[in-house]
């Protein structure tokens, strides 16, 4: 039987500074007060993080065994 694994130690947050329009900060600050802003940020760059490193494995497949063909694509949406 396999042992559960431990839970990760909180990593320690870092500080940047950035420029985002006002109307934006509001709707978010509306939202999830001031205290949960950092936290949409950090979800939000975490998605964008995971798209770019989807878009960067595909692009790497596509590099080495080229496109997906019409059939394949075909073939993929109707066992979906």
């Amino acid at each position: 039987m396999s042992t559960p694994a431990a839970s990760p130690t909180p990593e320690r947050a870092g500080k940047r500074s950035v420029s985002l329009p006002q109307s934006l900060m509001k709707e978010v600050e509306i939202r999830t007060g001031k205290s949960g802003f950092s936290a949409v940020v950090s979800e939000a760059l975490e998605q964008w993080l995971a798209v770019a490193k989807l878009r960067e494995a595909v692009e790497a497949d596509e590099g080495e065994f080229g496109p997906v063909s019409d059939e394949a694509m075909r073939r993929a949406e109707s066992e979906w």
